[in-house]
């Protein structure tokens, strides 16, 4: 049983929840197609790393960036689907 997956993309959205204690980071394989989106829920437990394994912010990411983020394997059902995420590193 794996522990966590992962997905590769890009950022294109990057928000507050609705209570502020979370940010919301949409990532796609494809930007123009809704359908290969993941939308990662990103709290203070979520480990940020540059291209360098450097440590950083949620506040250093932008839109545009490359990554790959590992996630939890429980995800809603919606479009985008909504994930828990582990890591995320900027390539």
């Amino acid at each position: 049983m794996k522990c966590c997956s992962y997905k590769i993309g890009v950022i294109v959205e990057i928000m507050d929840s609705s209570d502020g204690r979370y940010k919301l980071i949409t990532i796609g394989q494809d930007p123009k197609d809704i359908y290969t989106f993941t939308r990662l829920v990103v709290g203070n437990e979520t480990l940020i790393l540059n291209c360098e394994y450097n440590e950083i912010t949620v506040d250093d990411l932008k839109v545009g960036d490359f990554v790959v983020a590992y996630h939890s394997n429980v995800m809603t059902m919606s479009i985008p689907p909504q994930t828990s995420a582990y890591i995320i590193e900027v390539k």
